[in-house]
């Protein structure tokens, strides 16, 4: 860990590789600001260069895949595990959680395209001057399988959320360039399926000497071989039975060789998973890939400061400002057996740091109470939700980092490569894949799964996959695959949109409005077809682009 700790900071000015991807993709918020324009052809010249380009499009990715509030957060309340908080700013948290206005390019994710963007070219750059460099030539393909990696990666969010995309595979080194027409989805699928093969075949299996923990593996090749090619055979079919068979055959065979590489395993101990109760948590033996952060500038990880108690308190001993634009619904929290110890990993009962008052969450009310039965109003909003430990970090110097937690967000895990096997298993062939099912579910606490029928494992998968990865950014992409988004979601919104009629209030302020996130209905359902308009300022930025049409609801 230390080495990518080390990395980060070292390469978080670097200049020239950030302005290229500044100038390709329009996005002029970034940390570097650079003043003058490097050309990549005259800087990268030797092994340490080409390694701090590498590092910086780590760093790329992580600035889009660990975007807390524009990301994680919005892809969470779109579906009924997250549940938007009290923050008075947050109107597309709002919009997102009843989906309201959909086609509206105002409540897209405003900077996801340009921040994958940024990493796909970082990657490219890496990509092309790499060849030129006289290096190692297992470094070289090394670095070049990373790049690859996350080159693809960066393509499945964009087609995911948007569909068809441009697809360069050169980097830009000024305007020119900026012009790219939009591919068709299926070509966007072909080149992250190429690009993960490739990566494939150069990068090392996990625990190879020499060869960081933390980077891009074999294994996270393979891990995200088999999600992806589970993803696109179930949303590209609204029978979930009738999914593709070769695509399922692909994401079975390599899910397959993530388990057959014995090369990770679950964790027995699910507290141990996450860095709320393990401080050597980080990349463990179930870490297939994982966005790393540290304590300090430049490498905090802003999920534990949105996501936590509210900004004028915070949990003792953890940094954070926490300003809680999002947390758990009690209800989800209540789906959970009695017995299953993942529910541990969310907060029911915290200590405010400045007053030392402890409060508990009343599941009847929705609400945090001390020991008086007095709610918790945080700056006078009303606090619904419950608190997501996976973001927080209880190791950092509370005073030196007040804004900068350093946990890591996991990616990719063993046990959904193990629920991923599953259920592509499963569609192939009624009861294949119980034992991996079975694996995730007893090491939850739970009693043993029985033989059911297609349908119903198909099912169980799913509710799994969501006790196993709230918070994880799975929700939201597994229900829309799934074709059940629109209608839990709908249940969730409409349920707590009643509350909300009620106009019961919590103190004379009218900010602590019971459910005041639920002002309106939910009437729009998605169906497995929807996708995000594209930001207004990224197709302004680009003619030759084409929005995507309106959706229509199911």
């Amino acid at each position: 860990m230390n080495s990518i700790v080390s990395q980060i900071k070292k390469y978080a000015t670097f200049g020239a590789v950030a302005l290229a991807a500044a100038v390709y993709t329009g996005c002029t918020d970034l940390d570097e600001n650079p003043y003058t324009f490097i050309s990549p052809d005259a800087f990268y010249n030797s092994s340490s260069d080409i390694n701090a380009a590498l590092n910086n499009t780590y760093r790329a990715f992580r600035n889009m895949a660990g975007n807390a509030r524009n990301v994680v957060a919005r892809l969470e309340v779109a579906t009924d595990l997250g549940e938007p908080n009290y923050r008075k700013e947050q109107p597309l948290l709002d919009n997102t959680n009843a989906w309201n206005d959909v086609n509206n390019v105002s409540y897209t994710f405003s900077n996801l395209w340009s921040n994958a963007y940024a990493a796909i070219n970082d990657a490219n750059i890496v990509l092309e001057r790499v060849e030129t460099i006289d290096m190692d030539d297992t470094e070289k393909l090394r670095v070049k399988g990373q790049a690859l990696f996350l080159r693809a990666y960066s393509f499945y969010y964009l087609v995911r959320i948007y569909g068809g995309c441009p697809i360069p595979v050169s980097y830009t080194s000024g305007l020119g360039g900026l012009k790219v027409p939009r591919e068709s989805a299926d070509k966007v699928w072909e080149r992250i399926f190429t690009d993960l093969k490739d990566a494939s075949g150069m990068l090392p299996e996990r625990g190879t000497s020499g060869y960081d923990v933390w980077r891009a593996s074999q294994g996270s090749c393979y891990a995200l071989l088999g999600e992806a090619y589970l993803y696109k055979a179930t949303i590209s079919s609204e029978d979930n039975f009738g999914a593709n068979k070769e695509e399922l055959e692909e994401s079975k065979k390599y899910s397959g060789l993530v388990i057959s590489s014995q090369k990770y395993d679950l964790v027995k101990n699910y507290n141990d998973i996450w860095y709320w109760f393990n401080q050597n948590a980080k990349n463990n033996q179930e870490s297939v890939f994982e966005l790393q952060y540290f304590a300090g500038n430049g490498g905090g990880n802003d999920m534990g400061v949105d996501f936590g108690t509210g900004n004028s308190s915070g949990l003792k001993n953890v940094a954070g400002t926490y300003n809680c634009r999002m947390g758990i619904p009690g209800e989800f929290y209540e789906s959970y057996e009695a017995k299953d110890v993942r529910k541990n990993i969310i907060l029911t009962e915290f200590t405010d740091s400045k007053t030392s008052v402890t409060y508990n969450y009343d599941f009847e009310t929705q609400n945090w109470v001390d020991a008086d039965g007095n709610i918790y109003l945080p700056e006078g909003y009303a606090f619904h939700t419950l608190l997501n430990a996976k973001f927080f970090d209880p190791w950092a110097d509370a005073v030196m980092w007040n804004t900068d937690p350093g946990t890591n967000y996991p990616m990719l895990r063993y046990s959904e490569v193990l629920l991923n096997y599953a259920e592509a298993a499963n569609l192939l062939k009624a009861g294949d894949g119980l034992t991996e099912l079975n694996l995730v579910h007893m090491r939850a606490g739970l009693d043993e799964l029985p033989e059911m029928s297609q349908q119903e494992m198909d099912e169980a998968i799913l509710q799994e996959r969501l006790w196993e990865f709230p918070g994880e950014s799975k929700a939201y992409f597994d229900q829309l695959r799934k074709g059940v988004l629109g209608k839990r979601a709908q249940a969730f919104v409409n349920k707590n949109h009643a509350i909300y009629l009620k106009n019961e209030m919590l103190s004379s302020n009218t900010n602590s409005r019971r459910k005041n996130r639920f002002s309106t209905e939910m009437t729009f359902l998605p169906k497995k077809s929807f996708l995000w308009k594209i930001p207004q300022s990224d197709i302004d930025s680009n003619p030759l682009l084409e929005q995507n049409p309106d959706n229509v609801s199911q």
